[in-house]
């Protein structure tokens, strides 16, 4: 499939928190970028016609969105056995539907991690051999991007699971954001307290073992400030690791871009020197800003599932619509397959 064909999405109309006021225009924003995207947005048909009204869109819009009824909305903090019992008939249920049937080909959903993960495991299935899905997100660094995995979905693992995800990663690794050509042989790095082979715990130690194996372009241990010096393309842990530090790391970056502001209104010459050097500044935010960033992919189901910051603004809920269009014309699950089964790495039963 080429990058610009046909696709058609499901999008979650409640997911997130502050629901169809975002999710809406959203949707409409991401129609306009892209003339071959379509998409059903899921939810209770007053309040999504409601929203669509008062963006006022464009007939060429309307004609590419239609609202799909669902008559409930799955809490924030709802827990995944009470979303698999009771959510049938719920906005990020029939987003997931939309996709199982194949009226679409990827969902995005700012609810809950956990939610997402019982609904895609139940609804879309996992890709043979694989043990359990993992988050991902495409962190920026100095020369490009990193794929960081697992972000929170699995916050213990065993050694398999990290080789596993070593594997999704490279895969879903996407080259093209930096402008690149070839995303093909992506370097691996597997997190770890240091990059000597006596150093980190049991389970690291297995993985980077079974990944010196493997015919990927895996470079070994990494630290933290790795990833951000571009030593790495893909970046793999636990999910505890890796939502700590993306979280964190968002944190720092809105802290400095904040302080900087302050400081660039502080004197005479500091707003002068703001002045000067606007256009710099607008290309630094640009880039690092976690806004541009949002969307992770739910990788290792059948299918592209996309899972949006609960917190999104219509901006960063456009970003996770937009990835899972590209996630699902890069054909990722298929890929994923292919590869697990080449390596022989399915999950033992």
């Amino acid at each position: 499939m080429s990058l610009h064909d046909p696709i058609v999405l499901s999008v979650d109309g409640h997911g997130g928190d502050q629901e169809e006021t975002v999710t809406v225009p959203a949707c409409l924003r991401a129609l306009e970028a892209d003339s071959n995207l379509s998409i059903r947005l899921t939810g209770q048909p007053e309040r999504l016609q409601a929203a669509l009204g008062q963006q006022s869109p464009a007939d060429h819009l309307c004609e590419r969105l239609e609202i799909i009824a669902a008559s409930t909305v799955i809490p924030m903090d709802a827990k995944p056995v009470a979303v698999l019992r009771r959510g049938q008939d719920s906005s990020m249920w029939r987003a997931f539907e939309e996709v199982a049937e194949g009226r679409a080909q990827a969902c995005v959903s700012g609810g809950a991690t956990s939610a997402m993960m019982a609904l895609g495991v139940k609804l879309l299935g996992l890709l043979p051999g694989i043990k359990r899905p993992a988050l991902m997100a495409h962190v920026p660094s100095a020369h490009g991007y990193v794929a960081l995995l697992d972000l929170g979905a699995n916050l213990n693992v065993d050694a398999s699971q990290l080789v596993q995800f070593a594997v999704m990663g490279s895969v879903a690794f996407d080259g093209a954001r930096d402008g690149s050509e070839n995303d093909q042989n992506p370097a691996i790095g597997l997190l770890n307290v240091g990059r000597e082979d006596s150093k980190g715990h049991v389970v690291v130690k297995a993985a980077h073992q079974m990944l010196q194996g493997l015919p990927l372009n895996y470079i070994g241990f990494v630290e933290g400030d790795d990833l951000f010096s571009g030593h790495v393309d893909v970046a793999v842990c636990d999910g505890f690791a890796g939502n700590l530090l993306l979280k964190s790391g968002e944190g720092l970056v809105r802290m400095l871009f904040s302080e900087l502001s302050r400081s660039l209104k502080s004197s005479l010459s500091s707003r002068l020197g703001a002045v000067l050097s606007r256009q710099a500044f607008t290309e630094l935010v640009a880039r690092f800003d976690p806004a541009a960033h949002n969307g992770a992919p739910l990788l290792g189901l059948n299918r592209v599932a996309v899972k949006s910051h609960g917190g999104a603004n219509c901006r960063e809920m456009t970003v996770a619509i937009m990835e899972a269009s590209r996630e699902a014309r890069r054909r990722i699950p298929e890929k994923i397959g292919s590869l697990i089964l080449e390596h022989r790495l399915e999950a033992e039963e």
